[in-house]
């Protein structure tokens, strides 16, 4: 309870949604109860902190930056993220999203599950920096560049969608398509697969669908990973 509390007061949600959320996540029983057991739970931990900085003596680390929890529950439901590549500390999950095998989240990104319909990422598939991705099912190596926005839509396997594109409630983007930066997919549109799309509101463009044009989500999630990798070697 009290690591969600911290978790919400860090996120990029407005004020009446974090109450929201704090309130469905609250222990049963008195709340005068659980405070007192979380003061004192506390106070035990930085006791036990204060006996390891001395024992470290000068070598001891001073953490002075919160690194945020990303992943809330809501309802009941959690966020699913076990198999995921890379979830960024400053990534928000919140309510029923699950994150299938090598699935990436980045930097201030948010995906929501607590609105009615839940989040799925298919496997190796990447979120950018900053996307909002809500009630909506992406697909298998598919690409969602920095910035976009996904409102209870579907993505398919090995598509891409832009950075910066907004894709509308009810609107769908078939494998292998592609959605091209700032473009918005107005609600209940469908872009077919294999063809590349963009404008505001995005039509059919004349540039013909090149064989392997999609790669760009793959070779983006790859990058990444080795990025991942390096970093844990």
């Amino acid at each position: 309870f009290f690591a969600t509390t911290r978790a919400l007061a860090s996120m990029s949600i407005p004020a009446y949604a974090r109450q929201n959320l704090a309130w469905a996540a609250r222990p049963p029983g008195p709340q005068s109860f659980w405070h007192a057991v979380g003061t004192a739970v506390r106070g035990i931990g930085r006791q036990i902190d204060a006996v390891g900085v001395g024992l470290q003596g000068d070598c001891a680390y001073h953490e002075k930056l919160v690194m945020p929890v990303t992943a809330v529950a809501v309802g009941g439901k959690a966020p699913a993220i076990a198999a995921a590549g890379f979830v960024a500390p400053s990534a928000n999950l919140v309510g029923d999203v699950s994150m299938g095998e090598g699935a990436t989240a980045w930097y201030a990104s948010l995906l929501r599950g607590d609105c009615g319909k839940p989040t799925s990422v298919g496997a190796g598939s990447q979120i950018g920096d900053r996307a909002t991705v809500t009630s909506s099912q992406i697909g298998a190596q598919t690409w969602i560049g920095a910035g976009a926005t996904l409102v209870d839509c579907s993505v398919g396997d090995g598509a891409s969608i832009g950075l910066g594109a907004t894709v509308c409630a009810g609107a769908s983007v078939a494998d292998g398509a592609v959605l091209t930066a700032g473009s918005v997919l107005p609600a209940g549109r469908a872009v077919p697969p294999k063809e590349v799309w963009g404008g505001s509101p995005a039509a059919k463009s004349l540039r013909p669908w090149r064989r392997g044009q999609s790669v760009q989500g793959r070779a983006g999630t790859h990058c990444y990973q080795l990025g991942r990798a390096g970093e844990r070697g």
